[in-house]
């Protein structure tokens, strides 16, 4: 690829009013799924809360788990199900408790919140 060209084309994707236009033509999909997404991530927040709350978690404790959650959340979106999914959560549910987390914790938000089994679990 000829440098000067590919230096040319960065540079018409930057212009304003090009960027502009890109942005407004997507910007009404754009809202929609952010807005889906967000609503799904209020809703495990609440859950999750809910789990803590019912632990007698400290609330000190609170952005972790929260992180935990976000983190399976986009495990789950990422792998979908199957074997992939349950061996990257355990994983993240080591690593969290690693971390200091509360191992019972972790796996009661697994198994409420996103409904994912344990390894080996029937």
């Amino acid at each position: 690829m000829d440098p000067i060209r590919a230096r040319a084309q960065y540079d018409a994707k930057l212009i304003p009013e090009n960027v502009e236009a890109r942005l407004t033509a997507h910007k009404a999909a754009m809202v929609a799924t952010e807005t889906v997404i967000f609503t799904e991530l209020c809703t495990i927040e609440d859950l999750v809360k809910g789990i803590l709350s019912g632990e007698a978690v400290n609330s000190i404790f609170y952005p972790w788990y929260h992180a935990f959650a976000r983190q399976v959340w986009k495990l789950q979106r990422r792998f979908g199900g199957g074997t992939a999914l349950i061996n990257e959560v355990a994983l993240a549910v080591y690593v969290w408790k690693t971390r200091g987390l509360t191992e019972a914790v972790l796996d009661k938000i697994r198994d409420e919140v996103f409904n994912i089994p344990a390894p080996g679990a029937p």
